[in-house]
């Protein structure tokens, strides 16, 4: 193969070259998430242009110290073509040159990853094969697709000038919140507090996360009818250190938009309700952001100041422990649930390729890359996904991850006498609910992850 032009990268006082046939852009190192049980060379994933791209590390196929992708010469170089799933991370890039055929010796040695020397001023380039180092980690493969909530996101420029919103739905219409005020997502399924002389909006007081959220009803704030279902959610949102709970009717999407579709609304429009609307394709949809939530702290300032210092008053001094339970199998386990990020609706997830067998695949949400290990393979159960399938994505080792599960039962707080230790790494504990009626193993995160 004749090689015209190579990106020429320095590694201490080593200098490597990679065709630019092969590189598509050049950026500084995205946000990584690792990812478990992954490949020899491989870091991790990233978002790269909104696609989901393995980083591997060209210094560690080359035998040689890991990149450090913090540094601020470090970079990311992203691939064309069958390597379009890879993108690779470099020490230090240097230079773009032509190659002069005069100056290049080509090198046919098998498997050897080197393919060629070039003499550029005082430098000995070694050029490299992609096809050659991409196989030392055993081809690992991922689609070229983004998923989100179960659709495939067409491939689209990357627009900076563009913001984010998680659209939900109140009655018939579509409402959006700026994805910079959401925390989180939680099930609605959850005990509720009710505030006597609140106003017909307020909820009530939920426990989360051992503290206390006001929960707004949003389909009331806005003049729509309620209807109770599986689907409703309650969205977490924040600013200014104050947090509030929505309730939703259902989650239809996570969207980002271009600057020019979003009108925000004039000065003098009469209802502070909604800060503006964005012109999506077919529709209008309604969206608010801080003003609007400034207008529901100050409407609702001392259930949400009083929060936090009413905590003691409401949560039961035997109550040492809260978890999520869930059902796998017709059985009933249990996560602690300051492990647990968010409980989203099931989804289809990318394939990995030569991973571990307890790896289902891969999935994006927000923009993060969220890795889904199978417990019905570790626990040896077999998999039936259904109507009611849930993802509860998990905290652990400050890497996000999603588990399927059949259904989500609960979400309760243990009691002292209700807990029974047992000598089993993966489930120290039994949860003796209902007088001992009901049998809930507790699972340990950081066991599924031992090996």
């Amino acid at each position: 193969m004749k090689i015209e032009e190579i990106l020429i990268i320095k590694n201490g006082n080593e200098s490597y070259g990679i065709s630019t046939h092969d590189i598509n852009q050049i950026s500084r190192v995205p946000m990584l998430m690792p990812l478990p049980l992954r490949p020899s060379g491989v870091r991790g994933l990233c978002v790269v242009s909104g696609n989901i791209v393995c980083m591997v590390d060209m210094n560690l196929l080359l035998d040689m110290s890991e990149v450090d992708y913090e540094a601020d010469k470090s970079r990311l170089l992203s691939l064309n073509g069958v390597y379009s799933s890879n993108a690779i991370l470099v020490s230090e890039v240097y230079n773009t040159v032509e190659i002069e055929q005069n100056n290049i010796e080509y090198i046919n040695k098998e498997n050897d990853p080197i393919i060629a020397i070039y003499k550029y001023k005082k430098l000995l380039v070694q050029i490299i094969s992609l096809n050659i180092l991409i196989s030392n980690i055993s081809r690992v493969v991922i689609e070229s697709k983004d998923i989100k909530n179960g659709k495939v996101k067409v491939k689209q420029a990357k627009e900076e000038d563009s913001n984010k919103f998680l659209i939900f739905s109140l009655e018939n219409e579509k409402f959006a919140l700026n994805i910079e005020y959401l925390r989180e997502i939680v099930l609605s399924d959850i005990q509720v507090t009710e505030i006597a002389g609140s106003a017909s909006d307020v909820l009530g007081l939920i426990t989360l996360r051992e503290e206390l959220l006001l929960v707004v009803d949003l389909r009331i704030y806005y003049d729509f009818k309620t209807k109770n279902s599986y689907k409703n959610r309650i969205l977490v949102a924040s600013c200014d250190g104050k947090k509030i709970g929505l309730l939703v009717d259902e989650i239809i999407d996570i969207k980002s938009y271009l600057s020019k579709d979003i009108e925000y609304m004039s000065e003098n429009f009469q209802s502070n309700k909604i800060s503006g609307v964005i012109h999506d394709t077919d529709s209008l949809i309604s969206f608010f952001d801080r003003d609007v939530l400034e207008k529901l702290f100050a409407q609702n300032e001392a259930y949400i100041d009083s929060s936090s210092s009413n905590f003691s008053t409401v949560k039961s001094q035997d109550e040492i422990k809260e978890v999520i339970v869930f059902k796998l199998a017709g059985k009933e386990y249990a996560f602690d649930v300051e492990s647990v990020a968010e409980i989203i609706d099931i989804v289809e997830s990318t394939k990995v390729a030569f991973t571990s067998e307890l790896i289902d695949g891969i999935i994006n949400i927000r923009g993060q890359v969220i890795t889904i290990v199978s417990l019905f393979k570790k626990l040896n159960i077999e998999p039936k996904i259904n109507h009611d399938s849930k993802i509860i994505i998990c905290n652990i080792k400050n890497t996000r991850i999603g588990f399927i599960v059949d259904s989500v039962s609960d979400i309760l707080n243990i009691k002292t006498d209700e807990i029974r230790e047992q000598d089993d790494k993966l489930f120290p504990d039994i949860f003796h609910l209902n007088n001992g009626k009901r049998l809930v193993l507790s699972i340990d995160l950081n066991e599924i992850f031992s090996k």
